[in-house]
């Protein structure tokens, strides 16, 4: 389970640092948008900022991928880079999904996940790299009728991983999950309804989604006693809790690339407790905001956080709560490049 715990990592890290420059669809297939497997119950999918109208910001801060690879000081990344030409690798997008949980699971820290990235990066190449340089273990298979690799452990197996028409890099801690992943991007079966259409929208950095929140976390809860301490901070928020529904999160730039605009919204069970939730929620960023108001006047980071949470907008339509948070896209990038100028 290390390793492939290692090679998520590596393919959400990618998504912010290696060679995602974006490119055109190719091929037959149309991979210009994530899919969601059946059975998946929360999903993630990112692109690069500068795929979006942050582009002129994000080249002038030096938040481009390229300028962000040549910040990166660790000697083995950069080996890597060049030995696989990664800096000059395009990528749409990269999801990351996850199934079903366990009790059992959640406690362990083994949940089942898929990892999925639209790049060009040649994964042949990247195996042979991570067996001579990183003295990893492969073995050679065929999932679905697909020539795919097997991460080892020793001798047990530790992921698996395939790469559909040099386009669609393929990840999964078991067999089953890359069958899964195969069956949907290359015959189109085996959608969730539940996710619908998720994709991402012109300007969109990052979404994410969620489902049955309050049904997963009674039943995967390592100790049913934690959801009670909920009640501390909420009345009846243990209720509120178990009776969540879906939870979506967007994060993306406006048309104009002026702005950056959070959306988040999550279903309750009813209007009742919507209405609950969003109080609660109104009051911690009231209280928030009069804490960033003391250091606004001295620091520019507290600055821009307060002004960003005075915009911050809660409301509860039906049984749905929501937040709005919009920020000016120049100073935030700004601060963005000033924490990364030596990336480790």
């Amino acid at each position: 389970m290390k390793m492939i715990k290692q090679m998520a990592c590596a393919a959400l890290a990618a998504a912010v640092a290696v060679g995602i420059t974006g490119c055109g669809d190719g091929g037959s297939k149309d991979y210009s948008q994530p899919k969601v497997a059946e059975g998946a119950i929360a999903a993630l999918v990112a692109r690069p900022m500068e795929n979006t109208s942050l582009a002129t910001l994000c080249k002038q801060y030096g938040l481009d991928v390229p300028a962000l690879i040549q910040k990166v000081s660790d000697k083995d990344f950069q080996g890597a880079v060049k030995e696989l030409a990664l800096d000059k690798a395009q990528t749409k997008w990269i999801a990351v999904t996850f199934d079903a949980l366990t009790a059992d699971k959640v406690k362990k820290g083994e949940p089942d996940f898929a990892v999925v990235a639209a790049t060009s990066v040649d994964l042949d190449k990247v195996i042979t790299y991570a067996e001579q340089k990183a003295k990893s273990k492969f073995k050679k298979a065929t999932i679905a009728d697909v020539p795919a690799y097997i991460a080892l452990n020793g001798e047990k197996e530790d992921g698996y991983m395939a790469n559909l028409d040099k386009q669609l890099i393929l990840v999964s801690n078991t067999s089953a999950g890359l069958e899964k992943l195969i069956a949907l991007y290359r015959d189109g079966k085996g959608a969730s309804k539940d996710f619908g259409a998720f994709t991402l929208g012109a300007n969109d950095i990052l979404r994410a989604k969620a489902t049955k929140v309050g049904e997963n976390v009674k039943k995967n809860l390592p100790d049913p006693e934690m959801l009670k301490m909920v009640n501390q901070m909420v009345p009846d928020g243990d209720k509120i809790v178990q009776g969540l529904g879906s939870l979506d999160i967007s994060l993306g730039a406006s048309s104009d690339g002026k702005d950056v605009k959070l959306d988040l919204s999550l279903e309750t069970a009813s209007d009742a407790d919507a209405d609950k939730l969003a109080s609660f929620v109104k009051t911690g960023v009231m209280a928030l905001t009069a804490q960033m108001k003391e250091g606004a006047a001295k620091d520019a980071d507290s600055k821009m956080a307060y002004e960003a949470l005075q915009a911050v907008k809660v409301e509860n339509k039906g049984k749905v709560a929501t937040l709005s948070a919009t920020t000016a896209a120049d100073p935030a990038l700004k601060a963005l490049a000033d924490k990364a100028k030596d990336l480790k």
